[in-house]
């Protein structure tokens, strides 16, 4: 049977990350964050990446900085993730960001895109240079009292190997970082989309568990292909004690309640924050009454409509897998165009959208959610022992395949 996971009155699984809501850009901004809260207190969450330039130049010119690092305090603990790639500006993001209260910062070394504007190198890029990612983790851990972490992956392009990505974690570590978040897969630098980067490479979870039995003073997060609690818990269930944290992305914004149930299930809460047995409609009302403080009628934004659109953004998974699915979101975009009504606030266009719900999936949005079962089975992959000499479990070289761009469209279903 497998280990039952630490219950969150003890000591030691407070300060672990067991669950964490990925840094996805368009999609981990605050409103995002803010729904996420209303599912779960316990959640570590992240915010979109922001580039360390533009903290610093928009500090030097006195610009405001809240459109970039604003949260409320009901988002801790939350990690803000940087890109960059010179030590010295992501030292001074860091003390910035530290002043604005944050937990954690984290360095983008996983992100498939490979250059940003300005030149700046940010992303999966840098792990073709490990030095400079231990210079850059030296002078952020050097400048600021809260943990800098990494998030990268197993490797780039034909620097794959396990003993690449050994090398790599080993290097990095001498400069401070003393936590990993590892997608569970490489990344192609040229021939794929970052879309395809998060879905084409295979996974490879045996390749994180032999990190974490190479490196046990480190500790390490899991990310990738993760897609319900029982599979998370499973996870941390199977692996080497400290792989303490499981990273789920596109799973929270395509449906997002199943994190109703995350405090009690991982975290061994005595209740969430919905009570025992919310209903959908009850999200959507405690989402509303978010909308209604945070984002009054506004006839300014009204006119644009784009802010509308971003609050409600976060909510349209709200019915995924059920019926009324396409009546809500088809609803929310229709009305969303609907200038008069978008005066009225984002509130009234969500109860307008749960109004043609009930018109045409009666009693849906009342279903109660359902709690969280069995974790998955023990993941043999996380306990099997590493293979050696940057081989595959076959015997075969450890060598995939370079994209190309019809099988990658094919994979995709394209």
């Amino acid at each position: 049977m497998a280990p039952v996971i630490e219950s969150a009155t003890d000591g030691s699984c407070m300060s672990r990350p067991l669950l964490q809501i990925a840094p996805m850009l368009d999609v981990s901004y605050k409103d995002f964050r803010q729904f996420m809260r209303i599912l779960s207190r316990r959640s570590q969450l992240w915010t979109e990446m922001v580039v360390d330039n533009t903290l610093r130049f928009s500090q030097k010119e006195g610009r405001r900085l809240d459109g970039f690092l604003d949260f409320g305090p009901s988002e801790h603990p939350i990690v803000c993730q940087l890109g960059g790639s010179e030590p010295q500006s992501l030292a001074e993001a860091a003390q910035i960001l530290e002043t604005w209260g944050y937990d954690e910062i984290n360095l983008n070394v996983g992100c498939p895109s490979d250059r940003v504007c300005c030149k700046g190198e940010f992303g999966a890029s840098l792990m073709t240079r490990p030095e400079l990612v231990r210079d850059c983790v030296h002078a952020m851990s050097r400048a600021v009292q809260i943990p800098v972490t990494v998030k990268t992956r197993l490797g780039v392009d034909d620097l794959d190997s396990p003993e690449f990505t050994s090398s790599f974690v080993m290097t990095v570590a001498q400069g401070g970082c003393k936590r990993f978040i590892m997608h569970a897969r490489k990344a192609w630098l040229k021939g794929l989309s970052p879309a395809q980067d998060r879905s084409v490479p295979p996974l490879h979870y045996d390749r994180v568990a032999r990190l974490c039995r190479e490196f046990p003073d480190l500790s390490f997060s899991i990310n990738g292909g993760i897609l319900s609690l029982e599979h998370a818990r499973g996870i941390l269930a199977s692996a080497p004690q400290n792989l303490q944290g499981v990273m789920l992305g596109r799973a929270a914004s395509s449906n997002p309640c199943m994190f109703w149930d995350v405090d009690r299930y991982m975290y061994g809460e005595a209740s969430n924050p919905l009570g025992e047995a919310p209903t959908r409609r009850s999200v959507a009302e405690a989402y509303s009454q978010y909308l209604e403080e945070v984002h009054p009628p506004d006839e300014q934004a009204a006119a644009r409509g784009g802010k509308t659109h971003l609050v409600l953004k976060s909510i349209l998974g709200l019915l995924a897998g059920c019926s009324g699915n396409w009546a809500f979101r088809q609803t929310m975009e229709i009305v969303q165009k609907d200038r008069q009504l978008r005066c009225e606030g984002p509130a009234a266009v969500l109860r307008r959208a749960l109004q043609a719900v009930e018109q045409t999936s009666p009693g849906v949005l009342d279903e109660p959610l359902q709690p969280s079962g069995e974790l998955d089975a023990v993941d043999s992959e996380l306990q099997r022992p590493p293979a050696g000499g940057g081989k595959e479990r076959d015997g075969s070289e450890s060598q995939a395949a370079k994209p190309d761009p019809e099988d990658s469209a094919q994979a995709l279903g394209v």
